[in-house]
């Protein structure tokens, strides 16, 4: 009898379902969709930061729809670019500093009414990754009108953000 209990409870414990949930791995973010509320931002936007200083930013779609070009004018003759696409099952943003090198950073959430965040995935002609470049960015589409954004770039080793709010101009 002892020996039956035994078998019994150990195939009641075999075929029980587990009293603790396994983790849940997060879904992906749409990349389809994030990159469609980022085309929104086509046209002329100025932004200004807490310290001051004010940016004039520009969007506009390019390759048959499927780039969004983003040009920062930083002064006379001066200016930076991201490129933004689709890649399989993210978006990818590429930019092309002034400095010389060019960060690509992925797609690493976007919350359907919320922000759009990018992380660093690789770059090219950066020789040390504690050298000056674009490592993560945030963008808040508030409304038509208006979004922030915040960066952080890397310096000698060391992360610092900077946020912006922008008003569309044209």
């Amino acid at each position: 009898m002892l020996l039956t209990s035994t078998l019994l409870s150990l195939l009641l414990t075999a075929t029980s379902p587990p009293t603790t949930a396994a983790p849940t791995a997060q879904a992906p973010p749409d990349a389809a969709a994030a990159f469609a509320r980022l085309t929104s931002l086509v046209g002329e936007w100025q932004g200004t930061a807490a310290s001051g200083r004010t940016f004039t930013v520009s969007y506009r779609m390019t390759a048959g729809g499927t780039v969004l070009v983003e040009t920062w004018t930083l002064g006379s003759g001066r200016e930076s670019m991201t490129m933004y696409h689709l890649d399989g099952s993210t978006v990818v943003a590429t930019h092309y500093c002034p400095i010389g090198n060019q960060p690509t950073l992925e797609l690493a959430s976007a919350d359907p009414a919320g922000d759009i965040a990018f992380r660093f995935r690789a770059a090219t002609n950066l020789p040390d990754p504690a050298v000056s470049h674009q490592s993560a960015f945030v963008l808040r589409l508030i409304d038509h009108d208006h979004y922030w954004r915040s960066e952080t770039y890397v310096e000698n080793g060391e992360g610092e953000a900077e946020a912006v709010s922008y008003q569309r101009t044209r």
